[in-house]
């Protein structure tokens, strides 16, 4: 009985060392991915409001400059804001499954 009891153990304890580590893999490729995609779409959308921005509303080049590293800033911070919030989300949903 006790040896069936500690294969029993011996089981369970692999099955959920198995899991945990499926679990870390699907994270990481879901927080790649993610990243991947936000990372792409930040950039696109960062170069589009910039060209429209100076095509519609053109100013001195201090000004334009000037301009452009604040919103360059601004971008930098939303996006760090964003990727935080994604990273925490996917550590939730990976605490779920293991």
């Amino acid at each position: 009985m006790a040896s069936r009891l500690s294969a029993l153990r011996g089981s369970a304890m692999a099955a959920g060392e198995q899991l945990g580590e499926r679990a870390s893999r699907l994270m990481e490729e879901a927080q790649a991915s993610n990243l991947l995609t936000f990372s792409l779409i930040a950039v696109s959308g960062f170069a589009l409001g910039m060209l429209t921005g100076l095509l519609i509303a053109p100013s001195s080049g201090y000004e334009t400059r000037h301009r452009i590293s604040d919103r360059a800033s601004e971008a930098m911070e939303s996006a760090r804001k964003m990727a935080r919030k994604r990273a925490g989300e996917m550590a939730e949903e990976a605490e779920k499954i293991a």
